[in-house]
């Protein structure tokens, strides 16, 4: 499953990305080919690969209260389909 992730955070964009990349290994649990993008300074973009719908829910409700209220985070979340062309 394809999704797109608008990340929201109240911390700098690099704060946001170093909590990020520091939880590769928790991500390749449930996801794959990820790709970030920097809106500004406190907003990202993630599209990725969801392999693994199931542990993505019981790892986001496990990690983002860890993290959320530090970073001031909220999420926007959107499942991607392809469009078929004739």
């Amino acid at each position: 499953m394809e999704m797109f992730l608008v990340a929201k955070f109240t911390c700098s964009y690099n704060e946001w990305k170093s909590v990020y990349d520091g939880d590769l290994e928790l991500r390749k649990t449930f996801m794959k080919d990820d790709l970030v993008g920097k809106v500004d300074e406190h907003t990202a973009m993630i599209k990725a690969t969801i392999t693994d719908p199931e542990k993505m829910e019981k790892v986001m409700a496990e990690r983002i209260p860890q993290i959320a209220p530090k970073l001031g985070l909220e999420h926007d979340m959107y499942t991607l389909t392809k469009i078929e062309s004739d």
